[in-house]
């Protein structure tokens, strides 16, 4: 998987391909990556001139651009896909276009400059994946060297891609693998980066966007199994048409070429943040029909789980923020649990009808949450967690929660929700059983004990 030859902040000049057989197929701009819109292209031209420029003033006085270009430099290659104008400035001496690409390879297409973008191999690197995988592309073990004079001690290496799980998911067989290269790190020696990337592959090729998607899924699951600092770092597609074209007309040589897309740009810009050492459910703990039945419920049961999801991949968030959130998807599970015992208190007095407290009841009841630290009871608790929710999100009763109520409260909905959700997992019960008995939660209740926060009357409340 090789890196490109164009990071943020670079910006090449080059020409652009937009077509095969006319008599103006090219035109002259600069292409660059933007860290929040993906990979931008400038074009300028001139709209009464030549008619060298004829075809662009075209594109950005129709706010048409071909959906597919190829970008040339001296020692660059982009293939760009889906392409959109996004602004068209009128100047004096010159007029200026930028365009964006849904998608660009860095590498160049065989066949036709505006054919359309579909591969059978996609390949993400996700932060967090390798730590919960457990999946290593190094092994060594060491001898003691028994010979004359000082004692010596040899170290053999082994470095080898190593695989995890294989599933299937819908059409997409999907597959976790280690992979390694060689690391920028200077000095002597050897550095290798060994990490773990997600694999998609469609007996087809298929639409990018279709990968994603499935992509999507899992990172999803990783991020509410591993908890915050889990997203998309980069992409790599395979496919022949990328290859090498031969002198027999046969393309051979496909390799991993890097891609941008503009959905995900935002993620790959974002800086690393430190995933948990203690996730919910480790690797261990499950099995790939787990996550085969992940995948087919994640489609139905995405009330509950984008919310508390979303969340958890956004590097800043107020208290408020994870409150609304997590609350949602806490929302989604108590519907679908149904019933639970002993949760009459909370139902509306007149039809007997399920409140935003019943929900949190039910979550709570289900994974068997001990509360007695902080309230007399779940349903006092199941109402506090409600009435901290109902305030933050109606503006009629009046200015927000306490602050510190709110941090305690986003941290509890969090946990509820994360464990509800991987509680469902075939294989997980047992597992998030014991989490939600450990210490992981237990001390969010030391911490609101310690800060003088308890339940009172079905509210939050500071004692001195």
């Amino acid at each position: 998987m090789r890196k490109s030859a164009l990071e943020p902040g670079d910006k090449r000049t080059g020409i652009f391909i937009y077509a095969d057989g006319v008599a103006h197929q090219c035109v002259v701009g600069s292409i660059w990556i933007d860290r929040k819109l993906g990979v931008l292209a400038e074009i300028p031209y001139i709209e009464f001139g030549t008619e060298q420029f004829v075809v662009p003033a075209s594109w950005f006085n129709n706010d048409i651009a071909p959906s597919s270009l190829l970008f040339r430099s001296e020692d660059l290659y982009v293939s760009l896909y889906d392409c959109r104008v996004i602004r068209s400035v009128k100047g004096t001496h010159l007029d200026i276009g930028r365009l964006r690409a849904r998608e660009a390879v860095f590498a160049e297409r065989t066949g036709q400059a505006d054919s359309r973008l579909l591969v059978t191999k996609m390949v993400s690197r996700i932060d967090g994946l390798a730590a919960w995988s457990n999946l290593s592309s190094i092994d060594w073990s060491t001898e003691l060297v028994d010979r004359a004079g000082p004692r010596k001690m040899r170290v053999d290496y082994t470095v080898q891609s190593n695989r995890g799980f294989e599933w299937e998911q819908g059409p997409a067989r999907m597959s976790i693998a280690t992979h390694w290269t060689q690391s920028d790190a200077t000095g002597r020696g050897i550095h290798l980066a060994d990490d773990a990337i997600l694999e998609s592959r469609f007996p087809k090729p298929s639409p990018v966007d279709r990968h994603l998607a499935e992509h999507r899924k899992f990172r999803d699951l990783l991020s509410i199994l591993a908890g915050p600092g889990v997203r998309f770092v980069e992409h790599f597609v395979r496919d022949q048409g990328f290859g090498i074209r031969m002198l027999d007309g046969k393309i051979r040589g496909a390799a991993y070429e890097r891609i941008i897309c503009a959905g995900t740009i935002s993620e790959n810009s974002q800086d690393a943040v430190p995933t948990s050492d203690w996730p919910i459910v480790a690797s261990k703990n499950l099995d790939a029909s787990d996550l085969e039945w992940w995948s087919k419920e994640y489609d139905s049961s995405r009330r509950s789980i984008l919310p508390v999801a979303s969340i958890l991949q956004r590097p800043h968030t107020f208290a408020e923020d994870k409150v609304i959130n997590c609350s949602m998807s806490v929302e989604a599970l108590g519907i679908a649990l149904g019933s639970a015992f002993g949760e009459e208190p909370t139902l509306t007095s007149v039809s007997a009808r399920p409140t935003t407290s019943t929900y949190f009841y039910r979550v709570i009841d289900a994974l068997d949450i001990d509360v007695s630290a902080v309230a007399e009871s779940r349903i006092e608790f199941a109402r506090a967690m409600a009435s901290n929710y109902n305030t933050i999100k109606h503006p009629d009763r009046g200015d927000f929660p306490d602050a510190l109520h709110s941090i305690y409260a986003g941290k509890i909905s969090l946990a509820l929700a994360r464990m509800a959700i991987l509680q469902r997992l075939p294989s997980a019960g047992g597992t998030v059983a014991k989490y939600a008995k450990g210490w992981q939660v237990s001390r969010i209740f030391d911490g609101m004990k310690a800060d003088g926060v308890e339940v009172v009357a079905g509210k939050f409340v500071s004692v001195a």
